[in-house]
């Protein structure tokens, strides 16, 4: 008797789960979202749902739109048109406006934080030059992977990263250290993926430009692949950079000084008539010459973040805090900072007319 006591009561462990199982077809699985604001302050949320009637349509769902007092609301009253309740679990992209982004950023992201469905491993934009209705609507008309379109920017050109909404709030709650988020745009009706916003605190404050965007993300380690052109003309050099890695310290004796030391492998992708790479002596030159191209777009970043974007998006704060430096708790310690940049260029492939290998 014993023996079918215990099995019943396994059975019972193992099919218990099961209350919440619900079928595929009874759910409205969401691709990607987007929260707009209305003129009179309510939510906006327009949705892409999977149209699992549809097995051949790979990237095309059907929209739906409710307009709300909160995300919550606006989005519940979309089973006004659609039969079925929304399902999170499964989506790819959450896309804010701009006005939502600067204004009610914290308070929008409450809800997906929130939700017990979410997992919170989709990629966050902002709309940039165009409200997230119509991005959510080129991406479904387009029949666009968003991620895919995302990956390939940020592995070739390195003007975005592939951070989740996970990665994003995990660096938000590291003291000394504020946040930047991937953008996207509409251009001549094509969807873009664009330069990245940079926030202080839970508020958005501009966009960088692209080229900031690259260096920012070499700062911060997120850079895969990208493009750097030095000189002009017949002189110019252009370079592919395939590896690169940066180190930030404290200046052992100066307390408010912060060194980088960046290290990068770079293939020659093209060259101006009057540059010529045959020896170590012009490989070096080369080199050089890269060198101090990137050294001076760091230092000309580093000198806007701290002067005019005042939003500490590199960092410096959070190393001093992890070091114990007490000069992270002055007032407007960012602005005080100096800092000293070293960076180590290694060619690997000098355009097929010599090789290391």
């Amino acid at each position: 008797m014993r023996k079918y006591i215990i099995a019943l009561l396994v059975l019972v462990i193992l099919f218990d789960g099961l209350n919440n199982l619900r079928e595929v077809t009874d759910l409205a699985i969401v691709k990607a979202i987007g929260i707009d604001m209305t003129e009179d302050g309510q939510y906006k949320t327009t949705v892409i749902v999977i149209d699992t009637s549809n097995k051949e349509a790979q990237n095309e769902g059907i929209i739906y739109e409710a307009i709300g007092e909160s995300v919550h609301d606006s989005a519940r009253k979309i089973v006004n048109e659609s039969p079925k309740k929304l399902y999170l679990a499964q989506m790819e992209t959450l896309i804010l406006s701009e006005d939502i982004a600067k204004n009610n950023f914290e308070d929008t992201l409450g809800f997906f934080i929130r939700d017990n469905e979410g997992s919170n491993a989709f990629y966050l934009f902002i709309a940039n030059g165009c409200t997230s209705d119509e991005l959510i609507k080129s991406i479904n008309e387009e029949k666009i992977n968003i991620k895919s379109l995302l990956n390939s920017s940020a592995r070739y050109r390195g003007n975005c990263n592939m951070d989740s909404l996970n990665d994003i709030l995990k660096t938000k709650m590291k003291p000394g250290i504020n946040i930047a988020i991937n953008t996207a745009s509409i251009d001549d009706t094509k969807v873009k993926i664009n330069s990245m916003a940079y926030f202080d605190g839970w508020n958005m404050r501009g966009y960088l430009t692209d080229d900031e965007s690259i260096i920012y993300n070499l700062l911060r380690n997120n850079l895969d692949n990208t493009i750097v052109v030095a000189e002009q003309k017949e002189n110019r050099i252009g370079a592919e950079i395939i590896y690169s890695k940066t180190e930030m310290t404290l200046d052992k004796e100066q307390n408010n000084k912060v060194n980088f030391n960046i290290k990068i492998k770079a293939n020659i992708s093209e060259t101006g008539s009057d540059v010529i790479i045959k020896d170590s002596e012009q490989i070096q030159n080369v080199e050089y010459i890269l060198e101090e191209k990137i050294k001076t777009d760091v230092n000309e970043f580093i000198e806007k973040v701290k002067n005019e974007y005042g939003s500490d998006i590199i960092g410096f704060g959070n190393l001093m805090y992890r070091k114990k430096d007490d000069f992270f708790y002055e007032d407007n310690y960012l602005s005080k900072i100096d800092t000293s940049v070293n960076v180590e260029i290694d060619i690997q492939n000098q355009g097929g007319v010599t090789k290391k290998w």
